[in-house]
């Protein structure tokens, strides 16, 4: 949902406070190592002359034709008014984007500003994001801007307003800008009509572009004009697959959210209800693992008018529309999805069944006979022009185009707005070329109209077919995996093993001992040249292609028994591996909660999460048994398990878990190598994607989150890094605090943070000060509360001793 109005203003106020601080120590530590403009402008000429791919694409276009002289002019600027009131105007101080490019730049200054969140690469995305919204924000009427944009800033800012040096918050305390993040960060989100199913309907991560006319046009007909006697009853959006009808009907019902939660909603609308219901089977998509254009399965709504009809009745709460006045939107989607016998029935309903006061919304590839009906297109020529350049600068998207490749992307796409999003999406994250797109698309249109002509062939044909269809097929894609046939020879024996029932990728994965990415790239081609097709998460073999598999792939005898029972074995396997874990969900409220914390929501990853669970059990039990050779045995079989887990799944869970056995393991002792850096990088990774993957963002708002960032900062201290551990922690603590919540854990991360505070203010007690002062303030705290320390009680007595030493 799009950010309100005044979240908007907030948003806008807590990023405009925050770009002082920022750019005074962007400023201040670019200058104290170039502090003339010759080392700067020669500093910027050996970055420009190496930079490559791996930088983002701001640095890769702009700082070529960056005017250096102005850049050192606004930076000298900022730098000398640090700790003025006054704040510089517009035009004498670096933008956003030029704090971008110096951070971007110079890597050798901003080590400890990248290490707040992973590393170099990681930093240029949040930045990036930061950029994009402040620039969003930077004109007053911007209303667009939605949680995906603000839950990873918020991130950003907050980690570095309590990484920067206090000096820098001249113009506004660091506490109040915290306090503006807390604000945002504790949002609610109350959707203002009554009844609806918001959270089944299918909004796209992308933003809509060029279409406001067209969104315009449906909410004038949702609200009604002024001076109207009454409105239309229903409206159908229709045009050919992929256009955008359903991402342009939700965008419309969006903006009318916002527009209710500003107060502001055309000819003072407010409807009662919202239900979405779709007749669609599939979507094109991008695939997960390598990025190509893959249909995916949707759940569908309704098959028929009846079931519709009930769902309409079942959502509202009534048993029939006789007497039924309430104001609301009803969309249908898909309407193509029904016969024409149906197609008529659900007129009929919609005409002569229901009030007035119920308007709906309809989608479908075809002209239909409602009272309104327009007609969206796609786009091309200039039209598709604008909406490529808008559609890469709306999504951040990392990609140059020039005029002539827009115009060979319009060609290829055929104006099909959803087919161009997601070459725009493929190019952006360079999994394909325009070169590549053309031969892939070229590929797919000639055996989709090879499956057409089939229909004409006669029923006793089928051999002929399979092996006219077959063997050229397999000559073209023989080529294509020229690299790596063994891995797709691998995959069509386990195929002709298989026969007639489906198999899950993963499942592949396993049988043949590949990694999912490859795995999936292979079935993925398979399904395109139709040997393989796929259903919901299952895949089998085409009718047509079976003979020829089986003829061609079929192992002998003794490797048919074994790749069998590999099969049965696997698929018995995750029965038993469901079941138990069902079983020890009941039995063990805290595998529940790790379930229900850290969002595992599919089969697979939680069977994932339970063995990766269950192995730290088992591996801290064979520590304690106090032998080099069971802590050996613990240890391969982490790797092993692992390496497994990361290659079915990209859950932030995996890497934390391997993360706490490897610590465990090196606590023992037992063995000689140490593993710290697995181990910091296995925390780090798991903290950047919770905090910047939208899927996962909402871990943040638990226990286990608080929990992660206080064991990694208590990790990081053990291994003498007290300066980012101390950032860790105190994360960990306002982590714990925003739930309100005081228990162990909690006083664990409070005193382990105040004894850090007393151990880094004995380091330099002339300009430390302030850090003793918190630790002072922490043992004060500690000993106020010492009936709910528990075992904390000690680490609390010790900080309270150590301090009065000091005093």
């Amino acid at each position: 949902m799009y950010l309100s109005i005044k979240q908007h203003d907030q948003f806008r106020t807590l990023l405009m406070s925050f770009e002082v601080p920022f750019r005074s120590y962007a400023a201040e530590t670019t200058l104290t190592t170039y502090d003339d403009f010759t080392k700067l402008r020669s500093a910027l000429l050996s970055k420009r002359s190496t930079i490559s791919p791996a930088d983002p694409m701001l640095l890769r276009t702009v700082l070529p034709k960056m005017q250096y002289q102005d850049l050192y002019d606004r930076l000298a600027a900022a730098k000398n008014s640090i700790g003025t009131p006054i704040v510089a105007v517009e035009q004498d101080v670096p933008m956003v984007g030029a704090l971008n490019i110096v951070t971007f730049s110079f890597t050798n200054l901003f080590r400890d500003l990248y290490l707040l969140f992973g590393g170099y690469s990681s930093y240029c995305v949040l930045a990036e994001k930061y950029r994009y919204a402040r620039n969003k924000l930077e004109h007053p009427g911007c209303k667009t801007l939605e949680d995906t944009d603000l839950i990873p800033v918020l991130s950003f800012v907050k980690d570095i307003t309590e990484f920067l040096n206090s000096k820098y918050f001249f113009q506004k305390e660091r506490s109040i800008i915290l306090q503006e993040i807390a604000i945002l960060q504790n949002r609610r989100i109350d959707i203002p009509i009554p009844k609806h199913n918001f959270y089944d309907m299918p909004y796209d991560n992308s933003k809509i572009v060029c279409r406001q006319t067209e969104i315009d046009r449906l909410k004038a007909f949702l609200c009604g004009n002024p001076g109207d006697l009454r409105k239309r009853h229903s409206c159908c959006v229709f045009g050919y697959g992929g256009v955008g009808k359903t991402a342009l009907v939700l965008e419309a019902i969006k903006q009318i959210v916002q527009d209710l939660w500003d107060e502001r909603v055309l000819n003072d609308y407010h409807p009662q209800y919202v239900y979405f219901f779709s007749g669609k089977r599939q979507r094109l998509d991008l695939s997960v693992a390598n990025g190509k254009i893959i249909e995916k399965p949707l759940h569908r709504f309704f098959e028929n008018t009846d079931e519709l009809v009930q769902h309409i009745f079942a959502s509202l709460g009534v048993s029939g529309l006789r007497n039924f006045h309430e104001e609301g939107i009803i969309v249908v989607d898909n309407l193509e999805a029904l016969s024409t016998q149906e197609r008529d029935k659900l007129k009929y309903f919609i005409e002569a069944q229901t009030p007035p006061e119920m308007q709906f919304l309809i989608t479908s590839r075809n002209s239909e006979d409602y009272e309104v009906n327009y007609k969206l297109s796609g786009f091309e020529d200039d039209s598709g022009v604008k909406f490529v350049r808008e559609y890469v600068e709306e999504n951040a998207l990392d990609i140059d185009l020039k005029t002539t490749e827009i115009d060979e992307l319009l060609a290829l796409s055929k104006g099909n707005t959803l087919v161009l999003a997601l070459c725009l999406r493929r190019l952006s994250q360079q999994l394909s070329s325009l070169s590549g797109l053309q031969a892939e698309f070229s590929s797919f249109n000639a055996w989709k109209n090879l499956r057409a002509s089939l229909k004409h062939y006669p029923g006793n044909a089928y051999e002929v077919i399979s092996e006219f269809m077959f063997k050229d097929t397999f000559e073209e894609i023989e080529t294509v995996f020229a690299g790596d046939s063994s891995l797709f020879y691998k995959i069509l024996k386990i195929f002709a093993v298989y026969q007639d029932d489906g198999v899950d990728v993963n499942t592949i994965c396993l049988l043949a001992k590949e990694p999912y990415p490859k795995v999936d790239s292979v079935v993925d081609t398979l399904c395109n040249y139709l040997i393989l097709e796929r259903s919901s998460e299952q895949y089998s073999l085409n009718k047509f292609a079976e003979k020829y598999i089986i003829n061609r792939f079929m192992p002998d005898a003794t490797t048919f028994s074994k790749m069998s029972n590999e099969i049965q074995q696997r698929e018995a396997q995750v029965k038993q591996a469901l079941e138990k874990l069902n079983f020890d969900i009941e039995r063990r409220p805290e595998l529940a909660k790790i379930m229900n914390d850290w969002y595992i929501i599919s089969d697979s990853d939680k069977i994932t999460a339970a063995r990766m669970y269950n192995l730290y059990g088992e591996a801290h039990r064979e520590c304690r048994k106090d032998s080099s050779l069971k802590a050996r045995w613990a240890l391969e079989e982490v790797i092993k398990t692992s390496e497994e887990a990361e290659s079915l799944t990209a859950h932030p869970y995996v890497k934390y878990q391997k993360a706490r056995i490897l610590q465990l393991i090196d606590r023992s002792n037992l063995l000689d190598e140490k593993h710290s850096q697995e181990i910091v990088n296995g925390f780090r990774t798991a903290i950047f994607v919770i905090k910047t993957v939208d899927q996962f963002s909402a871990i943040q708002r638990t226990k286990s989150y608080a929990s992660l960032l206080w064991l990694f900062g208590q990790y990081l201290s053990d291994i003498g890094q007290t300066e980012e551990a101390i950032h860790y922690l105190e994360s960990g603590r306002g982590a714990f605090e925003l739930l309100k919540i005081e228990d162990k854990e909690y006083y664990q991360c409070l005193s382990k943070l105040g004894m850090l505070y007393l151990n880094y203010f004995k380091l330099d007690r002339i300009h430390r000060s302030r850090y003793l002062e918190m630790s002072q303030s922490i043992s004060q705290r500690l000993q106020e509360n010492r009936e709910n320390l528990g075992d904390t009680k000690r680490y609390a007595d010790k900080l309270k001793n150590q301090l009065q030493a000091i005093n």
